[in-house]
């Protein structure tokens, strides 16, 4: 019988503590953003570029694991966070810090490629549920970074600054170089039909990234004062933290693929609650909606996709890249229609996505039933994945 790692396992510890780290770090961006627009003298909705560079050393450094780049460790990941989150917290000059969103956005892909991906694949049968708990876990430094950002009276030096020094003492923990991606190099076949369900993760993660980063300034904009805005992010990310908690259990009773519609149309519920006044609760409830989308794709994904490591690191770019064009994309728009029109925003986007899930639900079942048949000996016809 195969033995799979427990709780007590270098694995789950170390891993863990880096998707705690990485939460922290997600949440500072977003309570930050007042104080770096105080500091650098932005315009409104300004500093929101800082989520977008992040993202974007996210998807650069998900995009040389795609490509099956060597030497690309967990330990270079946390190395990268560390110099990353120093140079942010020096706040030298606007151009410097966003320069430090960049370095610690590609530790961050770096890290959540590595440790989503060991979690489905290490620990066995119990696979999808534990990719559920570890991106649960990210909810404990979501929840906690704001309410350290108020502790520490409102000071992003401070608060970076200690990300700097945690991320190299969880750097001995995790696995060293010789760990890294190891499989085969170049880009793998991109130009499959299969391939448009990243299109979805985008399209989810960006509803995710617009709520999590643009969701204090928009409460601020509609009259909350900035510590209740803060009160409010911690929250969201509480509801976050027990919705992907749920996924341990609720993936061994419900479909992967469901998962992800529920957590799409539920955020269309929660920002209609918030776009027509219930304000507080419907910010807070979407963080337990949109919570359930990536841990649902990601295993759906991985059967939709194959197991190839490089697709892996496709479906966390994917996540990435809707990370970088969310805050962009939906800053644009509400600098038009004003930052208080967010939650009218995520509803219509929303539930434009959950349309067009719904209908690629079933010819992605067909399509890996068929695969499973040819896997068996079956003379089907050739699926999809040959498509171009």
């Amino acid at each position: 019988m195969t033995s799979h790692p427990g709780f007590a396992s270098r694995l789950f510890v170390s891993g863990s503590l880096a998707f705690v780290l990485i939460g922290v770090l997600g949440a500072a961006y977003g309570v930050s953003l007042p104080a770096f627009g105080r500091a650098f003298g932005l315009g409104p909705g300004a500093a929101g570029l800082i989520l977008t560079v992040q993202a974007l050393g996210a998807v650069a450094a998900v995009l040389a694991q795609v490509a099956g780049t060597p030497g690309l460790s967990p330990r270079l990941a946390m190395a990268l966070m560390a110099l990353g989150a120093t140079v942010i917290a020096g706040m030298v000059s606007w151009p410097v810090t966003l320069a430090g969103g960049v370095v610690a956005g590609a530790g961050f892909g770096l890290i959540a490629t590595h440790v989503n991906r060991e979690f489905l694949t290490g620990f066995g049968p119990r696979g999808p549920g534990m990719v559920g708990l570890v991106n649960a876990i990210t909810g404990i430094g979501l929840i906690f970074g704001p309410l350290i950002y108020v502790w520490i009276g409102g000071s992003p030096r401070v608060l970076f600054g200690g990300i700097a020094v945690v991320s190299l003492a969880i750097l001995p923990l995790l696995p060293p170089a010789g760990s890294a991606q190891s499989g085969p190099r170049g880009l793998p076949r991109l130009w499959q039909a299969r391939m448009g369900v990243l299109g979805l993760n985008l399209w989810s993660v960006m509803l995710e990234g617009a709520l999590a980063g643009l969701g204090v300034t928009a409460l601020i904009a509609i009259g909350w004062a900035e510590p209740q805005a803060a009160r409010l992010a911690s929250g969201f990310f509480t509801a976050y933290l027990l919705a992907r908690l749920s996924l341990y259990w609720l993936t061994r009773v419900m479909a992967d693929e469901h998962i992800f519609l529920a957590g799409v149309t539920g955020t269309v519920f929660a920002a209609g609650l918030a776009a027509l006044g219930w304000t507080g609760l419907g910010h807070v409830l979407s963080g337990a909606t949109v919570a359930l989308c990536f841990p649902a794709f990601f295993v759906w994904g991985a059967r939709v996709l194959g197991p190839d490591p490089r697709m892996s690191a496709a479906m966390l770019l994917s996540g990435f890249t809707g990370g970088a064009l969310g805050p962009a994309v939906f800053g644009a728009v509400l600098a038009v229609v004003g930052m208080p029109n967010l939650y009218l925003a995520v509803v219509i986007a929303a539930a434009l996505l959950a349309l067009v899930l719904a209908g690629a639900i079933g010819p992605a079942r067909r399509l890996i039933a068929r695969e499973g048949r040819q896997a068996s000996g079956s003379n089907d016809a050739p699926g999809i994945s040959g498509a171009s």
